[in-house]
């Protein structure tokens, strides 16, 4: 097993298409960077550098459903093994919220379908399911004039099974997540996260396990504004 620090930085810009069918849009920039088992500086190399549009259909009570494309460059750290190549998804994802007095929890299920050269250049093609628990507490504010606006404490637990071919990776399991988190309003329209990540990934040889923790950021712009904005569906990892 290897400790590899790492970080996360996001960009998010959220937007109406069209009221009437309930449809809205979201377009994420997405920076990752890590370090490497001898060493502690989660900034050391560029991983990957993702861009990730979404249509989301909010038609549902307490339900969204979102469809997403995520354009993953990957850049090589050859201390780690890691090879430069071009990733692309598409995705089908749902979140469930259930309301709670001081706070929320989430249910999400992400499918995901990954297109990929692998080292030998042959073309992979590997379905992936997600699926994520997590929690929202709601801070008080006491304040009359406060610093930010809608403070919130998350926390999440995700699983993720790869369904690759029996020469590429025999195993299902690939990642286990999780992530603690800050989150507020700068204004109305601008939110911003701030916290951590842990994350166990199998390699594809099966037998060795990567550790990845590290800090985490995301700062999100509505077009429209929001009371709260508690990030569940935030795409936290360094796979």
């Amino acid at each position: 097993m290897g400790f590899i620090p790492a970080s996360i930085s996001e960009g998010d810009l959220a937007f109406p298409i069209y009221d009437k069918w309930h449809l809205s849009g979201q377009v994420d920039f997405q920076l990752v960077t890590q370090g490497a088992y001898n060493t502690t500086n989660p900034f050391e190399y560029t991983q990957r550098v993702v861009v990730r549009p979404w249509i989301v259909y909010s038609g549902f009570k307490n339900m969204k459903l979102w469809l997403g494309y995520a354009h993953n460059q990957k850049y090589a750290v050859e201390e780690m093994g890691n090879y430069k190549t071009l990733e692309n998804r598409l995705i089908v994802m749902g979140t469930y919220t259930q309301a709670m007095p001081k706070g929320s929890l989430f249910e999400q299920v992400r499918f995901e379908t990954k297109f990929f050269d692998d080292r030998t250049g042959q073309q992979q093609v590997i379905p992936r399911l997600r699926a994520r628990f997590g929690v929202n507490h709601y801070l008080r504010q006491t304040r009359e004039k406060p610093i930010f606006l809608a403070p919130n404490i998350g926390y999440y637990t995700e699983l993720m099974l790869k369904f690759a071919k029996k020469d590429y990776a025999e195993e299902h399991f690939d990642i286990f997540r999780l992530s603690v988190y800050y989150t507020a309003g700068i204004t109305p329209n601008l939110h911003f996260l701030s916290g951590i990540i842990g994350q166990m990934q199998l390699r594809t040889n099966g037998s060795q396990f990567d550790v990845y923790y590290g800090p985490m950021v995301s700062l999100k712009y509505s077009i429209r504004p929001k009371e709260r904005e508690t990030f569940d569906s935030v795409d936290g990892g360094a796979d």
